[in-house]
């Protein structure tokens, strides 16, 4: 369940390594996240398998997290990304972490000079471009990184990697008073958790992606809207998103509340007399008690 002890641990542990300047990949970056941990955590409770055992990157009294680093010296394929979400989707995994180490340079806003993204022609592209699909579903899989970006018209840049105009560019960081701390991925596999930790301004985007099961979403009236790549001959739209009030659901409640309780019959009156009031059957508990508000005016992107 997201918001747990351990969410909430790892929350903080990632915090603290927003100003560690040491990480340059990734077994670096899982050693640092580790060190964070170990603050709140002993170290005989942290494990850090074999990157090929399956076991994930980190494990934290048997649970595993999955972690992504990459930056524009190590750029990271959206498709090794996805691969990690789609664990967590597949409830495989508890946590996943994708951080993005940027330089202070404005060249470094775009998402694509440290995560290779689908490429966008000119003109003409299908609006399936940057679909995923995940056995029987499909999601956008550039939109995960909504909470911490805004999608612009096509951009070819050029990647520090190589040379010349060898990237498209159509997703650049907000600035971090923009940014949903906080916010909700709506798949076709379940409801995502999304922190945002650090921003551009600080030199690291830190991603942390966790499964919220049992939560009921409430849309805020009016509040819809569509995030559109601005294109041609039309728009490519990659979300739609909302204002929307999260709730819990309680167990016990929900089933009390689909309890039907019938009314008793009332006794005949005799002859002359007055009819008897009918007894009202008790009143089954209200819808209310069965949820718990746990976030209120988050942003949910349907991706």
């Amino acid at each position: 369940m997201y918001q747990s002890e351990l969410h909430k641990v790892l929350r903080k542990a990632l915090e603290n390594t927003k100003w560690t300047r040491s990480t340059k990949d990734e077994d670096n970056f899982r050693q640092v996240v580790c060190s964070s941990l170990y603050e709140f955590i002993s170290p005989n409770n942290v494990e850090i398998p074999s990157t090929r055992s399956g076991h994930g990157d980190i494990k934290v009294f048997g649970r595993k997290i999955e972690l992504k680093y990459a930056s524009n010296e190590k750029v990271e394929t959206i498709e090794e990304v996805l691969a990690d979400f789609d664990l967590l989707l597949e409830d495989k995994i508890e946590f996943s972490i994708v951080a993005i180490r940027l330089d202070v340079s404005s060249v470094d806003n775009y998402v694509h000079r440290a995560v290779k993204l689908p490429m966008l022609r000119k003109t003409g592209a299908a609006a399936t471009f940057a679909d995923h699909d995940l056995g029987p579903h499909t999601y956008c899989g550039v939109s995960i990184f909504l909470a911490a970006t805004f999608q612009h018209a096509p951009k070819a840049i050029t990647m520090k990697i190589g040379k010349g105009k060898n990237a498209t560019a159509y997703l650049s960081f907000e600035t971090a008073t923009a940014i949903f701390r906080s916010s909700f991925l709506e798949t076709p596999n379940g409801i995502v958790h999304v922190d945002v930790i650090g921003c551009k301004e600080d030199g690291l985007v830190i991603f942390l992606y966790k499964k919220a099961h049992h939560l009921n979403l409430k849309d805020t009236p009016n509040t819809a809207f569509s995030i559109d790549i601005p294109y041609a001959p039309a728009a490519l739209t990659i979300a739609t998103g909302r204002i929307v009030d999260a709730y819990s659901q309680i167990q016990k409640f929900t089933t009390l509340a689909a309890v039907q309780v019938a009314a008793p019959v009332a006794a005949p009156a005799p002859v002359g007399a007055a009819a008897a009031p009918v007894p009202v059957a008790p009143a089954a508990p209200a819808q209310s008690n069965a949820t718990q508000l746990v976030e209120s005016g988050a942003r949910c992107f349907k991706i």
